[in-house]
């Protein structure tokens, strides 16, 4: 694969690894791992491009008029794009699956044995190692997926609690 060549954060599971799907789910949102992506994409799609027309038919219907995916990683792309408000469209729709939200708010995990990590594999949360568990004004970040390409800069969706009130 050409994720070295880009410079991608993988998540550490190696080719001709048997894995679950839970624990590729946990790769791809805890230590943002690019492999995770492509696994779960060509299991779901069959492959990573008739993933991505799934994803963008997705965004059409949950109505975020300004994305376009090329890739099921969030590498950089000519025509891939989105904006804050579309990806709080998504955050806000993702968060209403029970499995998502677990993930999304978890800090660390760790995956059942392979074939390749007889001991597993433990990921921890880029977002909560970045942010060192920050408090917000009155409340607390419950979870989030940062992102990182040289063309975007550093980016961040989140979720927070203040009071008795959830903010993405």
């Amino acid at each position: 694969q050409g994720l070295y060549g880009a410079d991608a954060s993988l998540a550490g599971f190696q080719a001709g690894g048997q894995v679950r799907a839970i624990d590729l789910l946990y790769g791809v949102m805890l230590p943002s791992g690019a492999e995770c992506c492509i696994g779960l994409a060509s299991q779901v799609g069959g492959s990573e491009q008739n993933f991505v027309k799934m994803m963008n038919q997705k965004a059409a219907d949950l109505g975020m008029k300004n994305t376009r995916f090329e890739n099921a990683t969030g590498l950089h792309a000519k025509n891939h794009y989105t904006t804050v408000k579309d990806l709080a469209i998504l955050l806000s729709y993702a968060l209403q699956n029970d499995t998502f939200r677990e993930i999304f708010t978890s800090s660390r995990y760790s995956t059942s044995p392979t074939n390749k990590h007889p001991g597993g594999i433990t990921f921890y949360s880029t977002m909560f190692e970045d942010l060192n568990r920050q408090k917000v004004s009155g409340g607390e970040i419950l979870g989030g997926k940062t992102g990182y390409t040289a063309e975007a800069g550093l980016c961040l969706a989140s979720l927070a609690n203040v009071g008795k009130q959830e903010y993405i």
